[in-house]
């Protein structure tokens, strides 16, 4: 499928080398045979492990000519979404399966949330921006002026560290863990019913809870 021609130099390659052997393990991905994207069938299958390369510079030429399609792809980005005809763009995404379009939209904004160091403030910045230009800028190349704001909210429920939680209750800080934080305690099987009843004698230590507008503590009634 690839014109890909096999060599094996220490000097920087234009990315069209091949690795020269399988690998010696199995890989736990493995691509589909399809056209050439941003990476050529010999990159996916080197980031899949399917290829092993003799001289480890051959491999850092690789890693390298992938790092700069990737780069220049991204920058291409700039003249896709103002440039490229809509009809052209309806195309692209009527080519694929909805289930498949989602995934794919899905690994972008993964590749995005990964390239930002996890930043979510600096994320929904980038989200509302694009947003933003995308609403106000017409086929025609004008600004329309439609949308006067964006609002992005990206809210994520991190898994609790389950091994520091269960620490502070047993050095005597149960009274001050949250519902939640129990109730994770009690799903991780960390809790038994008699640690359950001595959390229950303390209840009216508990720290208050809200429900709307309305603030309550656990024990009013």
């Amino acid at each position: 499928m690839s014109d890909e021609n096999e060599t094996e130099s220490t000097e920087l390659f234009s990315g069209d080398e091949k690795a020269t052997q399988e690998a010696s393990f199995d890989s736990i991905v493995k691509p589909i045979d399809r056209p050439r994207g941003i990476l050529s069938p010999t990159d996916r299958d080197y980031l899949c492990d399917l290829k092993e390369y003799d001289h480890h510079q051959t491999e850092l030429n690789r890693q390298q000519v992938i790092r700069e399609r990737i780069t220049e792809a991204l920058r291409d980005f700039d003249l896709l979404w103002l440039l490229l005809n809509d009809s052209e763009i309806d195309k692209i995404v009527d080519s694929f399966e909805a289930e498949e379009l989602d995934t794919a939209l899905s690994s972008i904004v993964a590749f995005i949330y990964i390239g930002l160091d996890g930043d979510i403030e600096r994320l929904k910045e980038v989200f509302e921006q694009g947003i933003y230009e995308a609403a106000n800028y017409e086929v025609s190349s004008r600004w329309s002026g439609g949308a006067n704001e964006v609002s992005v909210d990206i809210d994520i429920d991190r898994h609790p560290d389950v091994d520091k939680l269960y620490n502070r209750f047993k050095t005597g800080e149960g009274m001050r863990l949250t519902p939640a934080e129990i109730g994770s305690l009690v799903q991780a099987g960390k809790l038994d019913s008699q640690d359950l009843e001595e959390l229950e004698t303390t209840k009216s230590k508990f720290p208050s809870v809200s429900s709307g507008a309305l603030e309550r503590n656990d024990n009013d009634s």
